[in-house]
């Protein structure tokens, strides 16, 4: 399985109405940015957490993988709205974590089958650090 360590991360909130009748979509945007690779290569996730992805069905994949520049693929994920909250919570607070994904070819296109978020060994009863005076 593919993976990356992640460097950064880049929050986005967006707004779309459209269609006729017009319907309201909301998205809530996360650029993953891995550190970059021993050859130079920075790998990006793009992660779209949209009400427009709530109830789709009838398609296995989760996300595409672009390599149209290959020194910096980007993969696109397609997630439901509800699904933001548990990345968001582990991206802002774990450390070291890696990005982890399969790539399932489907009439020569590099589709997406699974992705997955995850960390290094860590001591149990860690918890968070307290910062309050």
């Amino acid at each position: 399985m593919p993976s990356f360590l992640i460097d950064s991360y880049r929050l986005r909130l967006e707004i779309l109405r459209q269609g006729n009748p017009v319907a309201t979509h909301r998205n809530h945007i996360i650029e993953i940015v891995s550190v970059p690779e021993f050859h130079g290569i920075v790998e990006r996730a793009v992660l779209n957490f949209s009400t427009f992805w709530d109830n789709w069905a009838g398609t296995p994949v989760v996300g595409y993988y672009n390599t149209s520049n290959p020194l910096q693929p980007v993969l696109s994920g397609w997630l439901p709205s509800s699904e933001y909250a548990f990345w968001y919570d582990v991206l802002r607070s774990e450390k070291p974590l890696t990005f982890f994904y399969d790539i399932t070819p489907i009439g020569g296109a590099s589709y997406v089958s699974k992705i997955t978020l995850g960390t290094s060994t860590e001591p149990t009863g860690e918890g968070p650090s307290d910062v309050s005076p």
